[in-house]
């Protein structure tokens, strides 16, 4: 089972044969999900991926900054590809802590990398860089970058989702399952892309996490809906 996209840009075919990258990834995707699941906050990662996944895929496949072999804007079944990579890479960022106990001291790194990112990332944009969606993208990711940020946490959170981002990136552009403007395979501003993104669903955790701390519930009832809070 499985397959190989070969792209042109133009026209791709598709030959058969086990597609041992996406094999791969989906072992260590699944063994990651299987270690350490901590239900109440996973949930909350699950809607924040989820919504934060709409949002990044309708802003990309409308503006045209990325296409999916099926011309959607964007498709469905791409959309829980973001919960699952959000609930990886969390867990990937608390193993790189208990091996790489040293990366949080990093953390002030933090308010280089971020904004470095920021303009680096603009480069991607460039083509809708006027359009509206993209300037509220642009204003959502400052205000990511700079409000309620946790250093030590967030740099390790970066760093994990763009290592991940290879991979995945490499096998969605290099398989034509999508492409961007650039025609890059796969352009480093999409790779460092899922970092930002980790980055960015630990903040919006974080969001609702403090929205449920006023809500006028028991006691018991918040403190089920804030265990494995971040």
């Amino acid at each position: 089972g499985g397959f190989r996209r070969y792209p042109d840009h133009v026209g791709a075919t598709v030959k058969p044969g086990w597609d041992y990258l996406l094999g791969a990834i989906w072992v260590t995707m699944t063994a990651a999900l299987a270690w350490d699941p901590r239900p109440s906050r996973d949930i909350k990662l699950v809607l924040i991926g989820l919504g934060g996944g709409l949002v990044i895929e309708g802003w990309g496949t409308n503006t045209l900054l990325w296409t999916y072999w099926t011309d959607e804007r964007p498709p469905l079944w791409i959309l829980p590809a973001w919960p699952v990579a959000a609930l990886c890479i969390d867990r990937f960022a608390r193993g790189v802590r208990i091996l790489a106990p040293w990366l949080p001291r990093l953390g002030p790194a933090y308010w280089f990398v971020m904004p470095v990112f920021i303009l680096l990332f603009t480069r991607l944009m460039r083509p809708a860089l006027t359009h509206p969606w993209t300037l509220a993208v642009l204003l959502l990711m400052v205000v990511v970058t700079f409000v309620a940020p946790r250093p030590r946490r967030d740099l390790v959170l970066f760093v994990t989702g763009a290592l991940a981002g290879i991979f995945l990136e490499y096998w969605g552009t290099s398989r034509g399952c999508w492409t961007y403007w650039s025609l890059q395979v796969p352009p480093v501003e999409a790779v460092l892309a899922h970092g930002f993104a980790s980055v960015a669903f630990a903040r919006g955790v974080q969001l609702l996490e403090g929205i449920v701390t006023r809500l006028p519930v028991s006691g018991r009832v918040r403190e089920l809906l804030l265990s494995g809070r971040s």
